[in-house]
């Protein structure tokens, strides 16, 4: 896969993200993804999530994100959030659903990340609709944090939606996005300002759904809500 082509568009497709809070990025068709959801299949076992395995780190490597995605990034953070950190304030998780999995869905949340990416690896077949675990998004659902009070707050105020029926609720008054990734586009957006989650896998799916979450750049402080989440998660 050719890397430098792959990225060759870049800076217009950020620009889609700081106006509309979202963008997808090219397909990512041409690698070899079934050998990679095999490799990282193997390395989660009986996971649903895993930070950084060697054979996640060896994707985002050979992608070059840090190269071509990572300090864009970090510019728009800097210059457009007032961001005061540095380039390494990073958070890779791989993702990986089972079919019939009931607790991995609806589960709306912001993340503490400026930036989100959603990346593809393996995306099941589903004869029922919205039955493979489809992302739901919604683009500008809150204004950016202006401290870590206003974060913990919107999150939790935020909870309310998080079921199939608070969700129905939250889209009549809020644009709502879905995207099952079939493609095999990334999707990158606004991490904290976008609430996201996704639908059931369910057990009549072809596979399981496997993911990579990749998250730039959190202006919370170290001990912040965002950390501590993440730490209960890798316990």
């Amino acid at each position: 896969m050719n890397t430098e082509k792959y990225w060759n568009d870049i800076d217009s497709r950020l620009e889609q993200l700081v106006k509309y809070g979202f963008v997808k990025l090219p397909s990512l068709k041409e690698y070899d993804l079934d050998s990679l959801s095999s490799q990282i299949s193997i390395e989660m076992g009986s996971l649903t999530f895993k930070e950084s395995g060697t054979a996640h780190k060896n994707f985002l490597n050979n992608l070059n994100i840090n190269k071509y995605l990572t300090p864009k990034l970090l510019n728009i953070a800097q210059n457009e959030f007032n961001y005061k950190g540095d380039s390494s304030n990073q958070y890779h998780i791989a993702r990986k659903v089972e079919p019939g999995n009931s607790k991995e869905m609806y589960r709306a949340h912001f993340d503490s990340h400026l930036f989100t990416m959603v990346i593809p690896v393996k995306i099941p077949e589903s004869v029922e609709e919205n039955g493979s675990g489809e992302l739901i998004y919604f683009p500008n659902a809150r204004k950016m944090p202006a401290n870590e009070i206003s974060n913990f707050i919107g999150k939790a105020f935020h909870k309310k939606y998080a079921s199939k029926e608070g969700l129905e609720k939250f889209s009549n008054a809020h644009e709502k996005k879905e995207e099952s990734f079939m493609d095999y586009q990334p999707l990158l957006f606004i991490g904290n300002t976008t609430l996201h989650t996704n639908h059931a896998v369910l057990s009549s799916c072809s596979s399981y759904r496997l993911t990579f979450l990749a998250h730039f750049f959190d202006p919370s402080p170290k001990y912040g809500v965002g950390s501590l989440l993440r730490l209960l998660r890798n316990r």
